[in-house]
């Protein structure tokens, strides 16, 4: 099962975690959340994201 969180900080920063995904899917699944929120300020690169199965991907950080 393939998964999307949101998490939205007290200082008005947001948190994009991907997780069900394995590689670049995760990128892929998360690219039209990121473009909502704007700049990406930092980014998160799991072991997960060079695995060939499906497990927990990504994490990013963004300024709504």
């Amino acid at each position: 099962m393939t998964s999307i969180t949101i998490i939205v900080k007290p200082d008005g920063k947001t948190v994009v975690e991907t997780s069900g995904y394995y590689g670049t899917s995760c990128k892929d699944a998360s690219r039209f959340i990121e473009q909502a929120l704007g700049q990406k300020q930092t980014e998160t690169i799991k072991p997960e994201y060079y695995s060939t199965t499906n497990n927990t991907s990504e994490q990013a950080e963004g300024n709504p």
